[in-house]
């Protein structure tokens, strides 16, 4: 029975601009606490990229300077990412970081960047800035009271043609087989437990391994006072 996870985060210092790494510190918190040890990986650009070794790929948002730079990159390793997908390895890919995987980043001067092609979404860069803090039901989860996911936005850019099945009702995510996208920053691991828990237990099942959730523990407690607030708050209106 396996007994180490292995964690690759992807591009750690060009793609963290929201303090993504909280998210791998989080995943990595969770696995311990099941009793099973966990290996974080931080790749950096120009390192060899291994898409068959690591049981969990995150990568997290950045500058579109960095985001474009990453993908230069990412290019050479299209066709082991895609097969990694398909084979069932798990990616939690936040942030602009998802535009990547889609076919182009359409920008306001005419000029296409050239995504990966692994799905085939595409990215609209807009007008304006969209800045806002989300809070969106996923219906995947299996336990009520976890379901509201809270999330920030802060990016000038919207997921368009997005046909694939979805986490939460907003075209800005995607869900298949093992892959997780969503254009949240930041946190969003340490903010939502059970959705933490969601992606661990499919994870730990796809490796023959037993999740137990922990929901005594403090990232509980606060996603249940947030989330309080938040609907005294509304109901105010």
């Amino acid at each position: 029975m396996k007994k180490v996870i292995k964690i690759a985060h992807i591009y750690h210092d060009l793609l963290n601009l929201y303090g993504e790494n909280g998210n791998v510190r989080a995943l990595r918190t969770f696995i311990e606490r099941q009793g099973v040890d966990c290996e974080v990986h931080n790749i950096s650009f120009g390192d060899k990229l291994d898409f068959s070794s690591y049981d969990l790929y995150y990568m997290g948002s950045g500058m579109e300077e960095a985001e474009y730079m990453a993908l230069s990159e990412l290019y050479d390793y299209k066709n082991d990412i895609k097969n990694a997908i398909e084979n069932g390895k798990t990616f939690l890919i936040t942030g602009n970081a998802m535009e990547m995987f889609g076919t182009k980043i359409r920008l306001r001067s005419t000029r296409n960047v050239a995504g990966l092609d692994i799905f085939e979404y595409n990215a609209v860069e807009s007008e304006s800035r969209n800045v806002s803090e989300l809070f969106y039901e996923c219906e995947e989860l299996p336990i009520d009271e976890g379901r509201d996911v809270v999330g920030f936005k802060n990016c000038n850019s919207n997921i368009m043609n997005n046909t694939y099945d979805r986490m939460f009702k907003f075209p800005d995510n995607i869900h298949y087989k093992n892959f997780y996208g969503m254009m949240f920053v930041g946190p969003v691991c340490v903010r939502n437990p059970y959705f933490t828990d969601y992606i661990l237990e499919n994870l730990f099942d796809e490796l023959g391994l037993k999740y137990e959730p922990r929901t005594d523990t403090i990232e509980y407690k606060a996603y249940h006072e947030f989330v309080n607030n938040f609907i005294r708050n509304s109901n105010l209106d």
